[in-house]
């Protein structure tokens, strides 16, 4: 047990699979990158409605992405995929490098964290280092921790081209 009542093997297993996600989307290993959320994951970049607010409601306001499901991020892999993307032609290379992972809370079925983001991304209009925030949801699915929601706060609210999934 750690000092803040959350245990190491958690915070441990967390940590591998927020770190496993960046891997495999820098990879581009699609269908393992899948394989991380659950059914009804729900993918998430807010828009900034302010200087000091993102929108909080992605039913009803701007959002840079929403996925409802992984349907979803499956439609988003099959357009990379087919080249049928206009932010993926040609594809771009990234490094996603992840850090300050913290598990805020762990109940029974629902443990939530947070983890910082920088991407560096390389392609057709030169490079560019963005920088964001995490807050996952993970749920236990067929045994295994997986991804339940996971919502991308961009920390600069200019962005210079397309964006998809593998570029957050």
């Amino acid at each position: 047990m750690s000092t803040d009542g959350i245990d190491a093997g958690l915070e441990r297993e967390v940590a591998a699979l927020i770190n496993r996600e960046a891997m495999l989307l820098d990879r581009r290993r699609w269908d393992e990158w899948i394989d991380l959320y659950t059914e009804d994951a729900i993918y998430w970049v807010p828009a900034w409605a302010s200087e000091e607010e993102t929108t909080t409601d992605p039913d009803t306001q701007l959002n840079l992405i929403y996925l409802r499901n992984r349907g979803g991020l499956e439609d988003r892999v099959f357009r990379i995929e087919s080249r049928d993307s206009y932010a993926s032609v040609p594809l771009d290379r990234t490094v996603h490098l992840i850090g300050n992972i913290l598990v805020e809370s762990a109940e029974e079925e629902r443990i939530e964290a947070s983890a910082n983001c920088i991407v560096h991304v390389y392609g057709k209009k030169g490079a560019a280092t963005r920088g964001s925030l995490y807050d996952f949801e993970f749920r236990r699915d067929d045994g295994g921790l997986k991804i339940a929601r996971k919502k991308i706060t961009f920390i600069d609210d200019r962005l210079e081209g397309p964006i998809d999934i593998y570029h957050l």
